[in-house]
């Protein structure tokens, strides 16, 4: 199964190796700036034809980008999923069972896990930093949680 979120972290980074900004590499794939940043977020996927784009680009291979081919990362030390199932995880994060720093371990959750997350934030059934979890989120992301809660004034 591919991970989306394994998957914008690498063409992030293969992007910043070539010392591109989003502007410019969504520029030369004639696609919207936009449309990298939820690759780049992990919330979605770059057609089959922008694939083979960026792996001409990126000069790699369509395994590697997608990451077909790793067991392992630097960052599984940290990943709270290792040896778990996701949605047991979730779960006792949101029961308060499993304390972590929401924004710190966005990244992890897929799509669907993250609106779980904010979820259970806008029901006050779990506490975080909204400032900090704020500039990790989609624009939809945003609008679901900042349009409905009002925390003192925060955001």
């Amino acid at each position: 199964m591919i991970d989306t979120m394994k998957v914008g972290l690498k063409i992030a980074q293969y992007r910043k190796d070539l010392q591109l900004t989003q502007d410019d590499l969504a520029n030369r794939l004639n696609i919207t700036r936009q449309a990298l940043s939820k690759w780049e977020n992990g919330t979605s996927l770059p057609s089959i034809e922008l694939l083979t784009d960026l792996c001409q680009l990126f000069q790699t291979n369509v395994e590697n980008l997608l990451c077909l081919n790793e067991t392992t990362t630097i960052e599984d030390e940290h990943n709270l999923f290792k040896n778990h199932s996701r949605l047991y995880i979730i779960n006792r994060i949101i029961k308060g069972e499993i304390n972590v720093n929401i924004p710190d371990v966005f990244y992890q959750f897929s799509p669907l896990e993250r609106m779980k997350i904010l979820k259970a934030i806008k029901e006050d059934k779990l506490d975080c930093n909204l400032r900090d979890l704020a500039v990790r989120l989609t624009q939809s992301e945003h609008k679901y949680l900042f349009n409905t809660i009002k925390r003192g004034g925060i955001i």
